[in-house]
């Protein structure tokens, strides 16, 4: 296969790259070669090569495929595509010659072993993961979909064996976030405050960056962004760009799913919400590392705080707004603790917490209204029905749980990510976000202007003092003052 770029010419221009200042040991690697990505597979392609053009669908069944077949007690297999054209400045310091290479790494290593035309069982050999046998429950799932089935809850996870497929998910999640900017942002005033302000942009930015980057709701995300002081100036701004990537984002499903509506139609605004804080939740796992810049900003608790401001400032319900406030306020569920990072290379695992916090509070929401619904009834029936609403239920993943009944969070998390995270090829995409001048900046700089300005004054009346006694020395008023006496 002839390589689609060598020489020096390529490598001198793809330093003039967008991003080609990023050097390779703290953005690149950290991304694709460093350990704690766990097992993953990179494939670098080109959009006009022939064989990549013919090699995309195998590229995708065969991560679908392994999506499938990987047990829940595996590590999951990520996969990624990168694009030469876009990113060559990528490619070139992973030295690519030729289209497509396949790059798998094991969890435990920073060294790509190269593959060609790799099937499932080859490639789950090459990254060390153990896959399920190929029978018939797969070739099922083939032709049903089986994999895209999740169960489905008062927040929109599971009960009364009610299922969505990701799909699904996905949709009720855009239409929450648009119906929020028709209905929330300005409902409470016909403007927004310095706090509304500030969060709305970082509940924006926060999408930018943890959101798939394949998915469409992007369009009207990065226009929302790129008009950000018009959008604040006005709800007819806003209205204005979401009613213009309406039909793009929501497509010709313009309602909630009947498991997120429960059948009644045009409710299931708050279901389809909670689907985006999960799936936000999980994007901050898969792409706190993608992002380059305002890094102050990419951080569990900063995510955690962002979500809990665009509660306060934007949600309607104020039952459910004051549980939320209370809780988060009061550290509930240890997040105080949980969501604290070390500035400089924050374990791998520490990401996670935010997901598994999420899933707590989801579980503790389910349990809460279940018994404000079930406080007439018996004691017995309010058990059970506890126990049903425990997400995800044994049912759906039988793993999720041990034999004394207690949590495998390991296993949860994975549940939590095939729910709410694309599987499959993933597209590898930088973000870039730059740093937002805070409260402490702004005290900052009004100290030094006043400072600055208290200086100049001092100066002045110096050189006032200074130029009015040379006046008087250089007219002798002094010797006359003197005679005079």
């Amino acid at each position: 296969m002839p390589p689609d770029y060598s020489g020096d010419e390529r490598k001198e221009s793809s330093k003039r790259q967008p991003g080609a200042e990023y050097d390779e040991e703290r953005h690149i690697k950290p991304y694709i070669l460093k350990p704690e990505n766990g097992p993953r597979v990179v494939q670098f392609y080109s959009p006009w090569s022939g064989h990549c053009q013919s090699y995309k669908a195998k590229y995708i069944d065969v991560a679908k495929e392994i999506n499938l077949r990987t047990p829940l007690d595996q590590p999951e297999i990520t996969f990624h595509a990168i694009s030469c054209s876009v990113y060559h400045w990528v490619c070139v310091q992973n030295k690519i010659k030729g289209f497509p290479t396949i790059f798998a790494l094991k969890a435990n290593s920073a060294e790509p072993q190269i593959l060609k035309d790799p099937s499932a069982d080859e490639i789950a050999h090459a990254v060390g993961v153990k896959l399920k046998p190929l029978d018939q429950d797969y070739t099922r799932s083939q032709k049903t979909g089986d994999d895209t089935f999740r169960p489905v809850d008062i927040l929109g996870a599971s009960i009364d064996g009610l299922v969505r497929t990701r799909e699904a998910v996905y949709i009720d999640a855009a239409l929450s976030f648009t119906h929020a900017l028709k209905t929330e942002i300005y409902s409470r005033q016909g403007y927004l405050d310095s706090s509304q302000r500030e969060t709305f942009s970082d509940w924006i930015d926060l999408l930018y960056w943890a959101l798939p980057p394949t998915w469409i709701l992007h369009t009207l995300i990065n226009d929302i962004r790129n008009n950000m002081d018009s959008v604040m100036l006005s709800e007819e701004n806003l209205l204005y760009l979401v009613n213009k990537h309406n039909e793009v984002v929501n497509g010709k499903q313009q309602n909630w799913s009947p498991q997120c509506s429960k059948g009644t139609y045009g409710q299931g605004y708050p279901c389809g919400l909670w689907s985006l804080f999960h799936i936000v939740s999980i994007g901050v796992i898969e792409r706190h590392r993608a992002v380059l810049g305002a890094k102050d900003q990419i951080s569990t608790e900063f995510a955690a705080q962002t979500m809990r401001n665009y509660v306060e400032h934007f949600f309607g319900c104020e039952s459910c707004r004051k549980y939320f406030l209370d809780m988060y306020d009061n550290c509930g569920f240890n997040h105080c603790q949980r969501f604290k990072q070390p500035k400089k290379l924050p374990p791998p695992e520490s990401w996670n917490q935010f997901a598994l916090w999420l899933w707590e509070v989801h579980n503790d929401v389910n349990k809460k209204v279940i018994e404000a619904e079930s406080s007439r009834e018996r004691v017995a029936s309010l058990k059970q029905k506890l126990q049903q609403a425990a997400w995800p239920t044994t049912d759906v993943c039988p793993e999720c749980k041990d034999k004394r009944g207690k949590w495998n969070i390991d296993v949860v998390l994975r549940h939590l990510k095939k729910q709410y995270w694309p599987g499959g090829v993933q597209n590898f995409r930088y973000v870039v976000l730059k740093k937002k001048e805070s409260k402490n900046d702004e005290k900052a700089w009004r100290g030094e202007l006043l400072e600055n300005t208290f200086f100049v004054l001092v100066s002045v009346g110096i050189i006032i003092w200074c130029t009015k006694k040379q006046y008087v020395s250089f007219t002798g008023q002094h010797k006359k003052y003197e005679d005079f006496v």
